[in-house]
């Protein structure tokens, strides 16, 4: 019975604490790296930390004069490709006959563009007419003409800035960088040296044929880039 009696006692008593537990919060010390403490002044962690802090700064001062070095010599290499490429299109009379036809075409655009402008700007001033008295109807013509030439030109204007805005933009993102001259000098001096077997060829302007070669590499380039942009590599 004694033993039975103790065994019924030693049960309520686990039944107890099961039943009245309390959560106790024991402060434990956690040892974190490099924390000063009463034993240690942290000299040999400072003589790290300024041994690779120096030799973080000759390693930026090495890049930096190797990056300098390398630009240098890009700069160099592109003056002469760019420099001997236009020699060589001054002695191309291929060349300069394609680059005078397609400058004069530029020219001629721009001109009947302005006689157009002149032509509606003379069209709108017919409105004074309806004045009888000629010296007023006179100076309200030319009034409404110049308005109406500037408003065109200021359109005008604003679609050609908005345009090269946009492809500046674009050039920037995609192309803004040292393969994109490569491809500009390579592609120029290919139609330069090339340019009667091109002609033999194919019966293209060769300024048109840069530009539009430009085009399909602008093209390409921000195919690939939006490409590995969706896929993470950058």
């Amino acid at each position: 019975m004694a033993w039975k009696f103790k065994y019924e006692k030693a049960e309520q008593e686990k039944l107890y604490a099961q039943t009245h537990q309390k959560t106790v919060e024991v402060a434990v010390e956690k040892k974190v790296p490099y924390e000063k403490c009463e034993k240690c002044d942290r000299t040999v962690y400072q003589k790290a930390k300024e041994k690779c802090d120096n030799r973080k700064i000759q390693l930026e001062k090495k890049y930096k004069n190797m990056t300098i070095g390398y630009e240098s010599i890009l700069f160099l290499l592109a003056w002469y490709s760019i420099t001997t490429t236009l020699f060589t299109a001054i002695l191309s009379p291929v060349f300069l006959n394609d680059c005078s036809t397609f400058f004069g075409a530029l020219g001629k655009g721009i001109g009947s563009l302005f006689r157009e402008f002149v032509i509606g700007a003379d069209s709108f001033g017919q409105l004074s007419n309806v004045i009888s008295n000629s010296i007023i109807s006179g100076i309200v013509y030319w009034l409404i003409a110049t308005i109406v030439i500037g408003i065109l030109f200021i359109i005008t204007g604003l679609i050609i800035v908005w345009i090269g805005y946009q492809v500046g933009k674009i050039y920037r993102k995609y192309c803004w960088d040292i393969l994109s001259i490569m491809v500009a000098i390579m592609s120029t001096a290919i139609a330069i040296y090339f340019g009667e077997r091109i002609k033999s060829v194919m019966s293209i302007n060769l300024i048109v044929l840069l530009l539009l070669v430009h085009v399909v590499y602008i093209g390409i380039r921000c195919y690939v880039k939006d490409w590995r942009e969706e896929r993470g590599y950058y």
